[in-house]
């Protein structure tokens, strides 16, 4: 494949390239440069911006079927009341198309690497083989509650088997969290980790309620506590960490571990803090989450960065931060966090994970700043193609794989069965 005469936009750097080729062979870029030719599929560049694909680095992908099941509610109400009742009716098969329309969604508005913390992930694991999309996948336990050691034998079964399978499907641990999941089972999830060199990828410390329980009960923070008990470390995805107090974010810089931040899910909570900008101040790695559709509505990345931007700028009272330069490359440092340095950005050698942009939309001009108009006013009607792994997977603006109006009929049928009451016990119980 040869995309010719196209402009590149690099987040990393925020460099751009005009009237340029890229030569993609295989799933990689082999070659960027001029008048690049040969027997390839050739597409026209020149109307469009290449760019990374964007990353999702915290996601409930099958939450789609919950999508506006629990609005206009406080966090204990959302899962205590609605949200973890609802789950009890999850199915395999819900998960299953639960996943593939999630990654239509995402693919069309130009996702390419999701990190799903979920349940049934062997389902889901299908759904994103079958999509195209890269997906990293955390079969999510509890270690507690009713059945919770065959459903952790189910979920370590799954990893044994998938582990390496697919080098475009990737495999992390999914403990939940440390206010649910008890301090022996954490200490399992370390070993295993430790022995396998998997990741952990868990919620911590989203709510101010988990640091005060934690302080009173343990006499560390939720992440002082991960770190003391081998979880955090190297790699580990923290999804949140959004009341990490500044010890803790100088403990989570100095163990290499990863923040996947949510902002329009703490919004849509009233809940304001100033994360974003300390964390980026201590050079943690950092990139953007859609959390499940229950909570953020949708899956659109561009859309998360946005809300980001304005949050940090709210938070701090200082429109100063939050900066453009800032933002940008957080959209595709994805690659970092399933351990690919070889991801996320347009250069020779790198896998070939790209979107075209259309230029000529009227939200994208004029180009005076285009890395502000790629933040603050790209929608996704401007996302042309995706590639994925090097291949097509969307193409003037129509997704290539997966029936979409098919997916859409069982997804509203499977919700029908989602949200009915068999009884007002939670799976779990969420605050002190």
């Amino acid at each position: 494949m040869i995309i010719k005469n196209t402009t590149i936009l690099n987040f990393k750097d925020l460099s751009v390239k005009e009237d340029v080729d890229v030569l993609i062979e295989g799933n990689r870029i082999k070659k960027i440069g001029k008048n690049l030719n040969g027997d390839k599929e050739l597409i026209d560049g020149s109307k469009f911006y290449l760019t990374p694909g964007v990353t999702n680095c915290h996601a409930h992908v099958a939450m789609t079927l919950l999508r506006g099941s629990a609005e206009d509610t406080t966090t204990f109400d959302w899962f205590n009341k609605h949200i973890w009742i609802y789950e009890k009716n999850l199915t395999p098969e819900g998960v299953y198309i639960g996943t593939l329309l999630g990654a239509a969604e995402m693919l069309l508005s130009g996702v390419t690497l999701v990190c799903d913390h979920y349940f049934y992930m062997d389902k889901a694991y299908r759904a994103y083989k079958e999509s195209g999309i890269r997906a990293d996948l955390a079969w999510a336990v509890f270690g507690t509650g009713e059945g919770w050691e065959e459903k952790f034998k189910e979920a370590m079964n799954f990893t044994e088997k998938y582990s390496g399978a697919d080098e475009r499907l990737t495999i992390s641990l999914g403990p939940h969290s440390p206010y649910i999941c008890p301090e022996e089972f954490l200490k399992k999830v370390a070993e295993i980790s430790g022995n396998t060199g998997l990741k952990s990828h868990i919620h911590v410390s989203e709510e101010q309620w988990e640091i005060d329980k934690s302080l009173k009960e343990k006499g560390r923070t939720p992440i002082e506590y991960l770190k003391d008990i081998g979880i955090l470390k190297k790699g580990t995805i923290l999804a949140h960490a959004y009341f990490a107090t500044d010890s803790d974010l100088d403990l989570i810089k100095s163990t290499g571990a990863y923040i996947s931040h949510a902002p329009k899910t703490y919004m849509r909570f009233g809940v304001v803090k100033d994360l974003l900008p300390r964390a980026i101040e201590r050079g943690i790695t950092v990139s953007f989450a859609s959390d499940g559709p229950a909570s953020n509505s949708n899956m659109n990345i561009f859309e998360v960065a946005r809300d980001a931007a304005l949050l940090a700028k709210v938070s701090t009272a200082n429109p100063e931060l939050g900066r453009v330069e800032e933002l940008i490359p957080l959209l595709s440092t994805g690659g970092e966090f399933i351990g690919r340095k070889d991801l996320g950005e347009v250069k020779e050698g790198f896998i070939a994970d790209l979107l075209l942009i259309k230029k000529n939309s009227p939200n994208m001009n004029p180009d005076t700043n285009i890395f502000a108009n790629i933040l603050y006013s790209l929608s996704d009607r401007d996302i042309d193609t995706v590639i994925v792994d090097g291949r097509i997977v969307v193409k003037d603006g129509k997704l290539l794989t997966i029936d979409i109006e098919e997916v859409v009929r069982e997804a509203n049928k499977i919700r029908d069965k989602m949200v009915i009451r068999k009884d007002e016990k939670p799976m779990q119980t969420f605050g002190v």
